[in-house]
Parts: C-alpha cells; structure tokens; sequence
C-alpha cells in the first residue's frame, strides 16, 4: 500500500487509537505494524475474526490477557544459555497463567463452533503447568527465592541466621561491657563495607583492638571491626557468599527448563498478541458504534451492486464532538465523483472519509457505518490531497500536485481507488478546468475508481454529460451562513454568493447589479438547483414517513406470521391426538386377536406333546390340521384387522388435521403403496414408501439419503405423482451432511435414533495416528455411526501431536458432522493435545 497515501488519510491516527486498546507491548506492536490488505480473502478473514472478538467481548465481559508480557527477548536469552533474573521469571509465570487461562476459556467458549478464528489462535497458546510450578514453588511474588528452592538454599540460610545471631550477641556483649564504656562513641551496631562495626572514640581506640574500616567526617570517630567478631564476621560473610552462588545456580536451572521450551514461549506471545489485537479491534468497535462491512472488488462478476463502494451514514472516526454522516456511494452506475460546494463545507472530510475507511476495511476493523454498508478491496489506493508545496524544492502548491497526480495517472488500473482535492487549483482558472476534464477522462479511460474535490463550475456541466462522472456537493445553510456538511451525491454545488452578500447586508442595487451581470443560463441552472433543493427537502419528510410504514408493515407480517404458527401448532396438535387415538383403538382390537392367537399356538403345542403318546397316529394328525387351519384363519382375521385400523387410523388423522371431522376420505385414496409421497408424522419429514407392510405392519421409507421402519398409524399419504418404486435406491448409513442444512443434521440424528439396537458395542476410543489425511474422514465418520448407533455418550479420538496437521483435520470433521454436539482437546490424565474428546447427540 502506497506509504504517502497512507500519511495523507492518517491511517497511523487509527493505528495509535486502536493501540491504545491493547494490553501489552507484544500486541501494541502488532497493531502499530497493521497494515491494510489487498486479498479479499485475507480481509474477510480478519473482519470475521473482528467480529468474533466482538461476540467473546459480549459473551464473557471479564475476558483479559491479565499480566501478560513480551517475554520472547527472555525466551532467546534463556536458549543462549544466559540465566534469567528473578523479576524476569515471574514475569514468565504471568504471561504462562494468561495463556493458560485464555486458551481453556476460549475453546470452551469455542465448542458451539462460533469463534473458529479465535480458537485456532487459541490452539498456539501454551499450557506449561510443570514449569509454572517449578517456578512458583522457587520464587515468591515478591521477588525472593525461597528457601525451599533447594536443601543446600535452606542449610546456608540456616547458617546465616546462626552466624548473624552469634555476631550481634558477641558486639553486644562488647558494648555492654565495662571495660570499654570510656572508649565507645555510642552504643550501637552499624555496618561499613559490609562489615559489622561499632564507632569508637579516636582517641580511645587503642584500648579496643581492632580494624577500622571508616570515619566520621571530624575525625572523632572511627568505625571499628573488634578483633573479636572478625572471624564471627567472615563466617558470616562467607555464608551470604555461599547463598548468592546457589541462588545463581537455582535460577541457571530454572532458566534452563525455560530455554526447553523457548519455541512455545515465542508462539504463545505471538498468539496472544494476535488476540490482543482482535480484542482491541473489538472494542475500538465499540467505542465507534462500528458495524461489520460486506465486501466485494472493483472488478467483481455479477449484477452492479456487487462493484459498489457504499458507505451508508459514514463517519470520520478522527473527528470528535457531534459529527454529520454522509452517505458516499460510487462503483456502479459511475465511478468517479465530483464534489462542488464551498470551503469549509465538508468536501475534504467527505473524500478522506471514504479513503480511510476503505482502508480500515481492508485492515480488518469494523467500521462507523450503518447496517448493509460495502466496501470494495482495492489492490491500489493514490490520494493527493491538502497544501503539498515543497519550499526546499522550490515547487508551487500546483506543481507539487501536478507531480504526485503525474505519479497517480502512471499507476492506475482498474483495481485503483484516487482520491484529488481540489483537481486543478492554483493555476488559471480556464487551464485549470480543462487539465481537470482531461484528468477525469484518463481516469474513466484506465476503469479506475475516483473521488475528487473542486471550485470550478465548468466540471460540474461536464459531470453532468460525461457517462460514468457523478455530481455530488455539500449543502450550505444560507440563513444560518454555514455549512450543513450534508452530502448529496446526484446535484452539483450551488453558488451562494448573492445569497451571502446579501444576508451581510449588501445592499440591494449591487445585489440587483451583480445578477444583471450574470448570463441567462447561469441564472435558470441557478434557480433551478434551487427548485430541486426545496423538493428534495420535501420529499425526505416523505421518505421517512415510508421508511415508518414500511417498518410497520413488517412487523404487522410478522404478528401474522405468529398468528400463522399458532395455528399450526394447533393443527399438528390436534392431529396428535387424532393418531393417539387412533393407536389406542389399534392396540384394543389387535389385543384379543393376539390373545387368541397366543391360545391356539398353546394348545397346538399341547396337541404335539400329547401326540407323542398317543396311539392312533391318525386321530393325532387330524387333530393337529384342525389346529392348524384355526391358527391360520386366526392370524389372518389379525391381519385383516391391522388393514382396517391402519385405514382408520388414517382417517383420523386427516380429520384432525383438517379440522373437518364429517368429512370422511374415500378410502381407497388412503391406501398405502409402494412409490406414495407419505409423511412420517412422529418426525414431521416427507419421505417415499419403499415397500410394506411386513408381518408386524410396518413399511419401510425413505427420504434423502436415509431409509426406516415405520408404523403404519405414523404414516399420512400425501398427495402428488407417487414415483417408481425401482428407482427409489435409498442408502442406509448416516453420512456426512452439509452444516448449513439444519433440518438434514436433525433428520440424520432422528433417523440414527430408529437403529441404535441393531449396532454391536463399540469401543469408546479410535487411534488414528498413522493415518494420512484422506483417510481420515472415512474411517472417523464410520467409527462415529457406530459409536452413536451403539449409544455411546462420548467418544476418544486420538490424533496424537505431531504437527497438528491430524488434529486439525479431525477437528474439521467434527465442527461439521451431524452426530456431534461438542468436542474439546483432552485435558491432563486424558492425552492432553494428542486427543480430542467429542460428546455425541443424546
């Protein structure tokens, strides 16, 4: 991106107001390099991640990278094998805990497959409990190490405290003694150099032997070393000695485990500067009551909507106090924009509000603009603009123009966004304009966006006739004599002169004089803005008062829409009952027909038992046929009944359904056969009918990819061209469905339902280590059939971790696949990050 382009819209502005959201120098850094991108993808990808900080933010108010640090320069230097400071280490442990904590809280929140972005950031961040321990358990938080860092810390310490003890109370007893009251200055112990010491008067310090280490400045005092604490001393000072070099060699081990995990350190701050950077966007966001933009390229296929730059109630997010949005739109019908109107009235504010926020677009933040506002990615952006001239190269303010316009004209193409203020100033008026008309038709030529500002009247004519060029002014305020900083893009400036000078007090004749003056047309183009101005007033009153309408016609659908389920719900519900009822009858009848079935086949095998005693093999076999045909006469008397209670059943239905309860269907439009559109009540989904009844009444469906066994009660015939039974090849096994189809990924779960008791018991756990990727999906998606036909409420996935490729793979299958509600990486005791832990549909 061109570096003088983005000086001149103060791209860096948004930079420093964007850092200052940040929580830490790592992030800060990040943004302060943030640079706008010209892949549409890429800019997608970071307003999606934007958006998903946003959702977090909301979702859980108290999430913080806590003391995080940039401890990657401590990481560098630990793997150099230099030691680190005890300040530097528990920096460390602060930077681990907030990772730590914000990668769990951030996959959990992840599980429901909203923050995608977030979590895959989140899967860098680094859980290192053994070194926080080591460190935690060695350093206080005030900087100490303790002794319980090593047994050589803590027996030094304990000699320490014994050798100190011991040399008070030998000073002491020095001080207290009668023998050297005369020589002693004052009774007290000080220190010099190190060294304990008690002052001695100068002239009394032969009676006390010794070493003086100092002074007072009069010289009447010496600070003397008695010859009787010296060894107590060196013993002392030995042992503070002795506590240094091991408190050297505990931090040297310590910066050694950290320099074991340097590269995870470096990733992890890397991570969380990445969502410091999210989170800071997010709240910019909000501060700027920022919405999420569509996108689109200048060049984009399709209708013309999709090649327009529209900024609906946009407002410069530099600018404080109460700030006007203007609407600024360009990229379909025309593509370059001449902005009229008079100084101070907004022109500029209006162009650099279009270029920044392109630009932040493009950086991936949100911008302040209303709903359904798009912006295009632009692979080059030129912007010329404010008083360029170069004292020290001796150029005018037109010739440093012309000289970065000459550089502009050279690079665009049509992926170019310019943005010119004041096109043509600073020159003569008549070559000014025509070098302006000239630059224009370059820039139409070349299929370049553009938005430019100028004073002179002749391009706003120009504008008028050139297809492709657009008029556009900011409004002044005539009476008030200021400007609205209103936009209106389709009518060129007025000129407000007359108008002024005479709300100054001008007096009339001049007035009068000045319009003589002026030629018949530009007096009618005058009047005639005029006239458009006052009805374009007018008819905003009109305009909101549809927007009003509209708004309430709406929500009028909407009551209807309610009123509309209400209904149905009523419907279905009554229709319930008329299939409740229906299968009480059912089972009533069928009842005493299974009764006496159940009779017959007793006393048929009665019959055989007796058989085998008896003598007169013919009078056995007669008596066994007579059984026989009374079984068979029996189950088909309950055959027949099941027709007959499935065909009122039927009926019932229907008049529940309908609500018409005198109106009884001709039956045989309710008899069900092979290729009949049906609907299969219990799960509200249409299907085919496949073939059936079986011997217990139930008809086999199908619909989409599934097949199943169903109840002839839960069956309803549709009406509609019944299909050919041959040409129905439903598949049986529950396959991978497309996550944007809600109602397939509930169907299959539905569907799975009907065939958990025909699964044998599968194992709770499936390696996949070994497996190249194109494997996995198969083998995964047929271990997760089974696993939930086999009612297993969770399964184990090991993936191992290598370099993540597998793990991501499979956490690609399962954000995806229709039998899984939620997955999490395993936790310690579980694998940590080489499984995957995946709950199943209940």
């Amino acid at each position: 991106m061109n570096e003088k382009t983005l000086r001149v819209l103060e791209f860096s502005k948004v930079l420093e107001k964007l850092a200052s959201h940040t929580s830490f120098a790592a992030g800060r850094e990040l943004v302060l390099a943030l640079l706008p991108s010209t892949d549409l993808a890429e800019v997608q990808t970071r307003l999606d991640l934007t958006s998903e900080a946003r959702r977090l933010i909301e979702a859980r108010p108290d999430v913080t990278l806590g003391g995080s640090r940039d401890m990657r320069s401590a990481a560098r230097i630990a793997a150099l094998g230099r030691s680190l400071d005890v300040h530097t280490l528990l920096e460390l442990v602060a930077t681990l805990v907030s990772s730590r904590t914000l990668r769990r809280l951030i996959l959990k929140q992840g599980q429901s497959g909203d923050f995608y972005y977030l979590c895959q950031i989140a899967q860098r961040l680094v859980d290192l409990p053994l070194l926080e321990g080591q460190i935690e358990q060695t350093i206080s938080q005030d900087g100490t190490v303790l002794d319980s860092a090593s047994p050589a810390l803590k027996r030094i310490r304990d000699e320490i405290r014994v050798a100190h003890g011991r040399l008070l109370e030998k000073l002491n007893s020095i001080l207290s003694s009668a023998q050297y009251q005369p020589a002693i200055q004052e009774a007290i112990i000080t220190m010099r150099e190190g060294r304990y010491v008690i002052p001695v008067k100068n002239d009394f310090k032969g009676q006390l032997r010794g070493i003086v280490h100092d002074q007072s400045a009069s010289g009447a005092t010496v600070f003397l070393e008695p010859l009787a604490v010296v060894d107590l001393n060196n013993r002392w000072k030995q042992s503070q000695m002795d506590e240094r070099e091991e408190i050297e060699r505990i931090l040297r081990e310590l910066s050694a485990q950290v320099a074991r995990h340097t590269n995870e350190i470096v990733g992890a701050v890397e991570a969380l500067a990445e969502i410091d950077l999210a989170l800071a966007k997010a709240k910019y966001a909000a501060v700027l009551r920022a919405t999420e933009p569509k996108l689109s390229t200048p060049d984009a296929a399709g209708d013309a909507e999709n090649r327009l730059l529209n900024f609906i109630q946009a407002r410069h997010p530099l600018l404080s106090g109460k700030v006007v949005p203007v609407d600024i739109y360009l990229g379909a019908d025309f593509r370059v924009v001449v902005i009229t109107g008079p100084n101070t009235g907004g022109k500029t504010v209006s162009i650099k509000t279009a270029g920044l926020l392109t630009l932040m677009a493009m950086a991936g933040l949100h911008l302040p603009v209303e709903e359904g506002s798009q912006a295009l990615v632009f692979q080059k952006i030129f912007a010329d603009i404010g008083d360029e001239q170069s004292i020290e190269q001796s150029l005018s303010t037109f010739s440093s123009h012309m000289t970065n316009i000459i550089g502009i004209l050279d690079a665009i193409d049509k992926q170019t966004l310019v943005i010119l203020d004041e096109l043509g100033a600073g020159t003569d008026p008549t070559e000014g304009s025509a070098l302006a008309r000239a630059i224009i038709q370059l820039i139409l030529d070349r299929g370049a966006d553009a938005m430019l500002t100028t004073h002179y009247s002749e391009l706003k004519s120009f504008a008028y006739v050139t297809p492709g060029v657009q008029n556009a002014s900011v409004e002044f305020d005539v009476q008030s004599l200021s400007p609205t900083y209103r936009l209106s893009i389709g009518l060129p400036g007025r000129s407000n002169a007359l108008a002024i000078a005479s709300r100054l007090g001008m007096s009339e004749d001049i007035i009068e004089a000045a319009r003589g003056l002026l030629s018949h047309e530009e007096t009618q183009v005058d009047a005639l803005l005029t006239q458009i101005y006052q009805e374009r007033e007018e008819t905003a009153d009109i305009r909101i008062q549809t927007i009003k309408l509209r708004a309430e016609a709406e929500r009028e659908r909407d009551e209807l829409k309610r009123q509309l389920r209400k209904v149905e719900e009523v419907r279905r519900k009554a229709a319930a009952e008329g299939r409740q009822e229906a299968r009480q009858e059912l089972e009533a009848e069928l009842g005493a027909v299974r009764q006496e079935s159940a009779n017959l086949r007793r006393q048929l095998i009665e019959i055989e038992q007796a058989a085998r005693q008896a003598t007169d093999s013919a009078e056995v076999a007669a008596l066994l046929e007579k059984q026989r045909r009374a079984l068979a006469e029996t189950e088909r008397r309950a055959e027949a009944l099941q027709k007959e209670a499935r065909r009122r059943a039927q009926t019932r239905a229907v008049q529940a359904a309908t609500g018409d309860k005198a109106t009884t269907p001709d039956p045989a439009e309710l008899i069900l056969k092979a290729g009949d559109r049906v609907l299969i009540e219990t799960l509200q989904q249409e299907g085919v009918l496949l073939n059936g009844p079986d011997n217990d009444g139930r008809y086999e469906v199908g619909f989409g990819a599934f097949k199943l066994k169903v109840g002839g009660v839960d069956l309803r015939k549709l009406k509609g061209k019944p299909q050919d039974a041959n040409e129905i090849q439903p598949r049986t096994r529950a396959r991978r469905l497309d996550t944007n189809n809600a109602r397939e990924k509930e169907m299959a779960v539905k569907v799975n339902a009907h065939a958990r008791s025909e699964i044998p018991n599968t194992a709770i756990e499936v390696d996949l280590r070994g497996r190249r990727a194109e494997e996995i999906f198969a083998e995964l998606d047929r271990y997760l059939n089974d696993a939930y036909l086999g009612n297993l409420p969770f399964v184990r996935i090991v993936h191992g971790k290598g370099t993540g490729v597998l793990r991501q793979v499979v956490r690609d299958i399962l954000k995806t696949h229709a039998l899984v509600s939620s997955f999490r990486l395993g936790e310690n005791g579980e694998g940590g990050d080489g499984v995957t832990i995946a709950k199943l549909q209940s």
